[in-house]
């Protein structure tokens, strides 16, 4: 392994300033976690609550719709976020910017597959696919977790860790 030099602006970025940065992108990307187990009580609350459907409206069409397109999301953010951070700016504050950014939109596109389930819920009392679509969505968020040893990588070096 050949070791890595800090890119030009590397050192005007203190410890203090990525840790407090990546601490408010961990504390989004909570958020939005959190907001998931705010669906999954919804869902539970309006199981116990509404009537079963006594004839049920075919979702068939719109239940592969959503599943395929939640799929596609799980691969549409790794390339997203590595398109973000491909091109590393020139200045460590503005690489630490591009990760917050990279880091909240890719938890914002993880609540999408568990909004999918919660349409699925509500059209077809579907809570098996809104579970498994809840599932998804934590994937992605798990996957994409920021990790402080990754921003340090970055904002010293412009190079996103694997």
């Amino acid at each position: 392994m050949k070791p890595t030099t800090p890119m030009p602006g590397a050192v005007d970025v203190p410890a203090e300033r990525i840790q407090f940065v990546h601490r408010q992108t961990v504390f989004v990307t909570g958020a939005i976690a959190a907001s998931l187990i705010v669906y999954a009580v919804l869902v539970e609350l309006l199981r116990r609550t509404l009537p079963p459907m006594t004839d049920m409206p075919s979702v068939d069409m719109l239940r592969i719709a959503l599943f395929a397109v939640a799929g596609v999301l799980v691969f549409t953010t790794t390339v997203l976020k590595s398109m973000l951070l491909r091109n590393a700016p020139p200045s460590g504050e503005m690489r630490l910017a591009r990760l917050r950014t990279a880091g909240i939109i890719v938890a914002a596109f993880a609540e999408v597959p568990v909004i999918f389930g919660l349409v699925l819920f509500i059209f077809g009392r579907l809570t098996t696919d809104f579970y498994i679509l809840l599932v998804v969505s934590l994937y992605i968020l798990a996957r994409h977790y920021p990790r402080r040893e990754q921003w340090d990588g970055y904002v010293r070096r412009g190079t996103a860790a694997r």
